[in-house]
């Protein structure tokens, strides 16, 4: 949006700008459902009932599609071929796929048109999605209406296992601009009437603001609620604190940010409703989410994952390496081995809901975002060391140095010298004393300009 219509939406009255988010939501609905999303649907639905070689024989033809796509179609994979002398006669199954480059970030962010299909190229007929991906730095995806659609079936089939549908309301915490950053007075919402979608500012979720945001979802009742997970454990703690009545939706989902124990501990007891992490990319390159028995897994319709360690080698089974994703479903910018960017476990575990999807044990985090001790040794998030803890608002963690942590906390009256011994305490059992940690007590921690809050910044450079 422009400035001009930008300040013109701002200085609107509330029902206009309604009006406008429904136009927007009109047009992203027209994005992630178009006119086969019930055929997408209705496949995935038969796909998940597989059985681990029938998922397997799937995927295989999945990935030979792919292949020869992407070798016949893609700059980027039809140069990487013609250089190493490769032919799509070369890839007999999935296995084959390690006869392929892993992308990296910096390949894909430098020239993203490479990975573009020729098909779309010339008749123009794809749109750009951004992310801020691992570090900050933007990057572009192209998709087009039918790739947007087949991936958008994977979040209707989870929503149906928690008994959605699309006439289900929903309440929505995400990080974008719905009204003025500068206001201070309800509503600080805005409703997409065509999505049946409550958007709530994530930018205003202040201790003052929190009555409000708490009243009105109590008042609408939406069958669903998702948003990041650090917007929606703020009204958690509003809850938790004030000894309210939870909230009942059918189900709460929380994406786009890692879902921290303390968080999920808290939510879960503010909100009459299962908890469901969702985990993906906007590169649509995996899908990943809990099921109803509460196990993390990817879908395998949707991509393919491997493990590998900081040589792009196989990293084994139940072992922690960085995430390679390649994507079955955006074909309009097909990736195959994208470093995503994170440290994830999977397992060979199974699960009760009897589906064949692998289960996906960790999530670990980002790469910039491991915190290691100063002889090197990984610490993980640190995040259980709040968990459980009373009068802790909010926290932030900033390794500043290899020897040093930095933590930003926003306390409550609950909070008190003996608690911050016995955090420290905590700290230092995870970190050992070569370990300088300092604690600082702000009165809030300001979120990203995406809207995202993030928990743990490692600033020291590898």
């Amino acid at each position: 949006m422009s400035p001009w219509m930008e300040k013109i939406y701002f200085e609107s009255p509330v029902l206009v700008q309604n009006l406008l988010v429904s136009a927007y939501g009109y047009k992203l609905y027209r994005e992630r459902f178009g006119r086969k999303a019930e055929e997408y649907l209705a496949e995935l639905l038969r796909t998940e009932s597989m059985s681990s070689d029938e998922m397997c024989a799937w995927r295989d033809q999945k990935f030979l599609t792919l292949v020869h796509h992407a070798l016949v179609n893609v700059p980027y994979y039809r140069d990487w071929a013609k250089s190493n002398e490769v032919d799509v006669t070369d890839f007999k199954s999935l296995d084959d796929i390690k006869k392929l480059p892993v992308v990296e970030k910096d390949e894909l962010r430098a020239d993203p048109f490479r990975f573009l299909s020729d098909r779309v190229r010339e008749d123009r007929d794809f749109f750009t999605l951004s992310t801020s991906g691992t570090t900050g730095k933007p990057l572009n995806i192209f998709c087009d209406v039918d790739s947007r659609t087949r991936h958008y079936a994977f979040f209707s089939r989870m929503r149906g296992w928690y008994g959605l549908n699309q006439k289900s309301t929903r309440a929505t915490l995400f990080g974008r601009i719905i009204m003025s950053p500068e206001s201070q007075s309800p509503p600080f919402w805005r409703y997409d009437f065509f999505q049946k979608n409550l958007l709530m500012s994530s930018y205003h979720l202040s201790r003052d603001n929190l009555p409000y945001y708490y009243e009105r979802l109590r008042s609408l009742q939406p069958d669903e609620i998702i948003g990041y997970p650090s917007s929606i454990y703020q009204i958690a703690k509003y809850i938790d604190v004030n000894k309210l009545p939870p909230l009942t939706p059918k189900v709460v989902i929380s994406t786009a940010e890692t879902l921290l124990a303390s968080q999920r501990e808290i939510i879960e007891r503010t909100f009459s409703a299962p908890l469901v992490d969702q985990y993906g990319c906007t590169e649509m390159a995996f899908f990943a989410s809990q099921c109803e028995y509460g196990t993390m897994h990817l879908h395998p319709e949707h991509g393919h994952m491997e493990v590998v360690d900081e040589h792009n080698r196989a990293v084994e089974r139940g072992g922690s390496g960085l995430a390679v994703a390649t994507g079955f479903v955006n074909m309009a910018m097909p990736l195959i081995r994208d470093q995503v960017g994170d440290v994830i476990t999977l397992s060979d575990t199974t699960c009760s809901c009897g589906r064949a999807f692998p289960v996906l044990r960790n999530v670990e985090g980002r790469i910039d975002d491991i915190l290691t001790t100063p002889d090197g040794r990984p610490m993980g998030r640190l995040d259980p060391v709040f968990k459980g803890r009373s009068g802790i608002y909010e926290t932030r963690i900033i390794q500043s140095a290899l020897n040093r942590l930095e933590l930003k906390i926003v306390k409550d009256p609950y909070f008190n010298t003996a608690a911050e011994q016995e955090l420290l305490y905590e700290l230092r059992k995870r970190t050992g004393s070569g370990m300088e940690i300092v604690i600082n007590y702000v009165e809030e921690i300001p979120k990203d300009k995406n809207g995202k809050f993030k928990s743990v910044i490692r600033q020291v450079a590898e």
